[in-house]
């Protein structure tokens, strides 16, 4: 009976043996893969790419910040001296203009043919950008027909919509004959601002 139960005993511990043998390879081969492993999960990755293509438009665009106020030839403070020539300040060409390398616009100002200021006078324009790339002013001009550039060397800008963005309009009704002026007349003209590419 005890021969019986030592060779259990012998039987039991080599199994144990063989166990712990087992596991300490099966530690050995885990130990030894897990870099295999994690260099594997490393190097398992794909890559799509896409062709993005990107453009810049030509852009011209002009707007207005509305009319100016009425011209009025009012009496002047002294008898026998001329009145004073009525002006206005109060709009702006507001203006976005994209332009290809080297190339610049100019903005130029003309009204309707038919129409005149009254009897001894003309109306004269100045426009006053902000400079840099919203250009220069061209000085004044007396409107006519005919356009005429009242901005030169404008690039690419934007000059903002805020009431006082963009190039100020500067209205004047100058007398040249107080002789021939004409109480009660009253013209009311169309003045266009075009922007335009400088040739």
């Amino acid at each position: 009976m005890f021969e019986k139960q030592f060779k259990l005993d012998i039987r039991a511990e080599e199994k144990l043996k063989k166990e712990v043998k087992m596991l300490r390879l099966k530690r050995a081969v885990l130990l030894f893969m897990a870099p295999l492993i994690t260099v594997s999960l490393l190097l398992a990755q794909d890559t799509a790419s896409q062709s993005v293509t990107m453009r810049v438009s030509e852009i011209c665009v002009i707007d207005v910040t509305g009319n100016p106020s009425i011209l009025v030839i009012l009496p002047p403070v002294n008898g026998g001296d001329v009145p004073a020539n009525p002006s206005d300040s109060s709009t702006y060409a507001q203006y976005t203009s994209v332009v290809a390398s080297g190339k610049t616009r100019s903005i130029t100002a003309q009204w309707a043919a038919g129409d005149s200021a009254p009897s001894g006078c003309e109306l004269q324009l100045q426009a006053q950008p902000a400079g840099g790339n919203h250009g220069t002013s061209a000085g004044t001009i007396t409107l006519s027909p005919t356009p005429q550039n009242i901005v030169t060397g404008i690039g690419s800008c934007a000059t903002g919509r805020g009431p006082s963005n963009g190039a100020r309009l500067t209205y004047t009704l100058v007398i040249t004959d107080v002789e021939s002026l004409v109480a009660g007349e009253e013209k009311t003209v169309t003045v266009t601002l075009t922007l335009t590419d400088d040739a």
